[in-house]
């Protein structure tokens, strides 16, 4: 009796396992197709309560895009930013978030910036959870509604940043129709995926990097690499690039964000630029309070899905690029938005054909459990947000600061809140002071300076060199130093406005 050879029989028994899995995912029972509305439904919902439990934005940036927007609905598509015409955006604009704030442009007429950032939330995130259903719907996961839901009892960091409103929320839920369209070769929704990116998120690279970690999955599964899927990947973007409005600026100013925010400014601690926390690495302490769970589920996956790699690739995928982008949380804060959902999908798809029927619901009720004990408190305050703007500040900064006018403000993080606040106005940099060196770096070492380390003269040099008779504060420790300096300089008169804000009239200026 003739043996077939070893590699023959290992080949026939990958096919063998691979028809089974085939039939055993069939026979496993789809969810009714009228479930579909039904959970949207609850996403909706369950998206909108974060949003709307918090009575003013977490953060400072979504004052931002919502300016933008607003901006957007005012003047059309932008071409320049003259708001500050001392950021090199203001000659070489480009919208890396284009789509994101597209969202703002038809509640930005009727409704308050913050009731439309509440509703541009909602959606975003409904999206996030939409996605991750579909997919595990797909994939034919049992309960692919509880799976959806658990990134968000997973991991407290990702409730914050789930209800924070940035563009970053729409790039979570394309990276997963990418990654899963590149793994199971549904090249259209592959090309459509990358073509979005360049029009919604800045780290338009990414999908190439994602479709390289699906067919890293394929080749560690023994299965043929394939080039299509590259090729069209990167078709779409090229196709997304073609079709931004500022398709040149845009290029350059990625590669601005990348190199030298990212990688020298924020990786290197390049001394003069503060990037803010979330470019920072992760603290021991938030692995230790929100990622546990998320490192203990990625960790599992991969060591089954590496177990049976040679059966399914695709699950590989996924938890090759949850732990991949866990190392880089390990670098920078801001990949936890990633990797929580994605260490979810990952266990889900691992343990898809275990006769564990009640794992999910196990796994959520330990990590509700762990992640509400530990961080009650910190759940609570975000429904406490004072507003950073109230209508007795904005009124009287209006009428105090003239249309027009220049106005000098130390900090960056704040300047959406200010462009909100007082419309038709012109300040220093938005977004990021990378964008100030990169247009004028002896002029943005100053503007660093003047604030950090006030002089006598600190008055006369910001009406000489920045062009402003108005100098606003926040009423923060920080600056104490700045405002005690100006305050004392002859001729200068400052108002104190709700005990939030500093503003200085510096006077008339030279040559007006």
């Amino acid at each position: 009796m003739l043996r077939k050879h070893p590699a023959c029989q290992e080949k026939i028994n990958v096919r063998y396992w691979k028809s089974n899995h085939a039939e055993t995912l069939l026979r496993m029972p789809m969810t009714p197709r009228w479930s579909i509305a039904v959970w949207t439904l609850v996403f909706i919902l369950v998206a909108g309560a974060i949003q709307f439990s918090i009575p003013y934005p977490l953060d400072a940036d979504t004052a931002y895009h919502a300016a933008v927007g607003q901006l957007i609905r005012q003047h059309g598509i932008l071409y320049a930013f003259p708001w500050t015409p001392f950021s090199w955006l203001a000659d070489h604009y480009a919208d890396k978030e284009l789509l994101f704030h597209l969202l703002f442009v038809p509640l930005a007429g009727g409704m308050h910036w913050t009731t439309a950032a509440q509703v541009v939330g909602t959606l975003a995130g409904t999206t996030i959870l939409l996605t991750i259903y579909f997919i595990l719907r797909a994939e034919k996961v049992r309960v692919p509604w509880l799976w959806a839901l658990l990134p968000l009892a997973a991991s407290f960091e990702f409730i914050y940043r789930f209800a924070l409103v940035r563009p970053y929320l729409l790039s979570i839920a394309l990276a997963f129709v990418v990654l899963w369209s590149a793994a199971r070769g549904r090249l259209l929704i592959l090309a459509v995926a990358s073509a979005l990116y360049p029009l919604t998120y800045v780290a338009w690279h990414l999908p190439v990097i994602l479709v390289c970690i699906a067919e890293t999955a394929r080749f560690l599964s023994s299965e043929r690499i394939r080039c299509k899927p590259l090729l069209v990947s990167f078709s779409g973007i090229v196709a997304g690039l073609l079709l931004h409005p500022n398709t040149m600026n845009l290029v350059r100013l990625t590669w601005i964000e990348i190199v030298r925010v990212l990688f020298r400014n924020a990786w290197e601690h390049k001394a003069g630029f503060e990037m803010g926390a979330e470019l920072s690495p992760t603290p021991l302490y938030v692995w230790a309070h929100s990622f546990l769970l998320c490192v203990l589920m990625a960790v599992f996956a991969l060591v089954f899905v590496w177990r049976n790699r040679k059966q399914d690739s695709t699950s590989l995928a996924f938890a090759l690029t949850a732990l991949a982008f866990g190392a880089l949380t390990i670098k920078t804060y801001k990949f936890v938005e990633y990797f929580v959902p994605f260490s979810v999908v990952a266990i889900a798809l691992a343990t898809r054909l275990k006769e564990w029927r009640f794992l999910p619901h196990i796994i959520m009720i330990v990590s509700v459990i762990y992640t509400f004990s530990l961080n009650f408190s910190d759940m609570q305050e975000m429904t406490k947000r004072p507003d950073d703007m109230p209508p007795a500040s904005l009124n009287f900064l209006r009428q105090a600061v003239p249309p027009g006018s220049q106005v000098f403000f130390p900090d960056w993080r704040l300047t959406g809140t200010l462009m909100l606040a007082l419309p038709d106005r012109r300040f220093i940099v938005a977004l990021n002071p990378s964008y100030f060196y990169e247009k004028d770096p002896e002029l943005y070492r100053l503007w660093f300076r003047i604030p950090r380390e006030p002089a006598p003269d600190s008055a006369e040099l910001v009406r000489q060199r920045f062009s402003s008779r108005y100098v606003l504060c926040a009423n923060l420790e920080e600056w104490r130093p700045f405002m005690r300096e100006l305050s004392l300089t002859p001729g200068v008169r400052s108002f104190v406005v709700d005990n939030l804000w500093v503003l200085f009239d510096l006077g008339e200026l030279s040559g007006r």
